[in-house]
This record gives C-alpha cells, structure tokens and sequence, in this order.
C-alpha cells in the first residue's frame, strides 16, 4: 500500500485480511468495570498492560488506555493529551454493556498476552457487545451484538483486529447508518486537531477491504466503514511499511478533483502541454496510463471502485483519488 504523504515519511502501513478460527481468550483477566452484577459501562476507560514493549511510530509502549466511544486504544500521555500527540488504533462503533437494559446478557472485556518471548501477543477482546444507539432508542433494545479481539503484537509492531459472531439485524442503529462497523488507526494525533502525521481507514468490502490513508480529516462524504459486518474468523492485520513518500490529494505538485468520482478526473496544476500519466492500485499495479493534454480529464469510469494513486511524468509525487 502506498503511503499518503510526505508528512508521514516516518510511518505507513499495509493492510491484509485472512481468516483464522475466532477463539475466545483463555482465563483471561477481566477489566474492573465489569461487575456486570452491579453496574454496566459505557464509554469505558481503562489501562491494559502489555508484558512487553509494543512499537508504534518509533515510540514503544508497555500498555496502552481505552478512551472515548468503542474500542478505542491510544498510546501516549493520555492525560496530557492538550500539549502531546497519541496514538489510536479503533474500532469506533460506539459500543455499550448489554445488560444497560435490565436483565439483558451483559458484555465483558478481558485481555491477556499470549505467546513466548519476543513473540508475544496482547489480545484484548470485547465479548457480546451491543450498540448505544439501539439501547437509548425510544423502543430499547439490546438484540444488536458483536464479537471482537484487538492483537498488538510483540515482534514487528503489528496490529489486527479479528471479528468473532455477529448478531447485526439493523446494521444502520449498531454502526451510526453505515453498512458496517469502522476501524481506524491514527499517528500522531492531536486532542483539539484535524490534522495527523497519519490516519487510515478500513473500508470497502468485509471480505477484500482496501485502506484509505490521510493526513487531514477525510471529506465529510466519505464512507467511514465497511460495506457489511465481517463473517467469524475475518482478520485485518495493519503492519508497518516503509515510507514512499507519496503525497496526498492537498500536497501535492499537481492536485486532482473532485476527490471522489465516478467518471471523469481532472488535474489541475504541474502541467505544461501533454504529459504522460499513470494510475495504481492499492497494491501498486498500474491500472490505466496515457497521455493527458493541459485542461483535459481522465476517464476512469473502467476502474473497479476503490482508492487509486495518480503519478504524472516529471513529477516526484502523486496523488490520491476514490473511484465510486
């Protein structure tokens, strides 16, 4: 996968997807919060402590902290979060106890490290989950459920998140009108800013995703999710790459609009007469070259939807586009 900007020449990452049978973790430790005999949680906050230090973005961490809305892990100084950057890898779908319904099943999270030196995992799972939105509704319900774990692991700084059972009868109420659920990771981000050193997207289709890569917020129309809800055993895995110094859709020599397209694409910028160009795929295969004339457009009604990488002759970056 390409990088999305110089600004991150420090940090990238790649997206796979696999499938490996969803286990649930073995006497694993359950975080205080759930007493699930005597309260319920929302928007929990808690430490998980890894037995090992986790590499991100040149920085290594022994724990990281559940903030915010889903199941969101961030790694930095959470607490003086007005004058440091953090990290955040999430699953954002504002998840919630079941049993915030009285006499409900209740959802529980626990983690443990797994695995033998220098090769350990730190699991944290998130056990029959249901979905704020559906259990503050005026008809309150709890029939929307999910199962994930969350892995860091020891050696190469490599973060998945596995998808176990779902029960998703009303995608929209469980993942905010989306298909299905969002993951994010963010680099270097900061409390009260737009803008990161690096930001992705999983999105696309559950089974073949593609990563969406910025470092300013993603326009407001953009889809924030998956297409659907992942089967049992789906895995994303996000590994760090080296950096190639691709720029994004606003720094670049030339720019490309709109930035979202079903047809035509227009450069603007860079250009003087003709110019040769080319257009990649996620995985860097060129998918369509030519020559373009100053003023012109590009015709990309034959692509497959998805994110591309526009590069013109002469120039030493590219730019970004979605193709509908």
């Amino acid at each position: 996968m390409l990088a999305g900007g110089a600004a991150f020449g420090q940090t990238s990452y790649t997206l796979s997807t696999y499938t490996a049978t969803y286990t649930e973790l073995a006497n694993p430790t359950l975080v205080e919060m759930n007493d699930h005999d005597e309260d319920t949680w929302d928007d929990p906050f808690f430490s998980v402590p890894f037995s090992f230090e986790f590499s991100i973005a040149n920085e290594t961490f022994n724990s990281t902290m559940q903030i915010g809305a889903g199941a969101m892990m961030a790694f930095g100084d959470i607490m003086n979060m007005e004058d440091s950057l953090i990290h955040i890898f999430a699953l954002t779908d504002d998840i919630v106890d079941g049993d915030f319904i009285e006499d409900l099943p209740s959802s529980e999270i626990s983690y443990t490290t797994e695995g033998a030196v220098g090769n350990r995992i730190a699991k944290i799972q998130y056990q029959n989950v249901a979905f704020y939105e559906e259990v503050n509704s005026p008809e309150a319900a709890a029939e929307n459920r999910m199962n994930f774990q969350l892995w860091f692991y020891e050696n190469g700084g490599i973060i998945e998140i596995h998808f176990g059972s779902s029960n998703i009868p009303n995608p929209e109420i469980a993942f905010f009108g989306n298909p299905g659920p969002s993951v994010i990771l963010a680099i270097n981000l900061g409390i009260d800013e737009e803008d990161m050193d690096y930001g992705a997207i999983i999105m696309g289709d559950p089974t073949n995703p593609s990563l969406f890569d910025f470092t300013s917020a993603p326009p407001d129309d953009l889809p924030t999710g998956l297409d659907g809800v992942p089967a049992s055993a789906r895995v994303y895995r996000l590994a760090p790459s080296s950096p190639l110094y691709v720029s994004d859709i606003r720094g670049s020599e030339f720019s490309v609009y709109p930035a979202i397209t079903q047809s035509s694409l227009w450069i603007k910028g860079g250009m003087e007469g003709s110019t040769n160009y080319r257009v990649m795929d996620i995985t860097g295969k060129v998918v369509l070259s030519g020559k373009i004339q100053n003023q012109n457009s590009i015709n990309v009604s034959g692509l497959n939807a998805g994110v591309y990488l526009i590069s013109m002759e002469g120039m030493s970056k590219a730019a970004k586009f979605i193709k509908q």
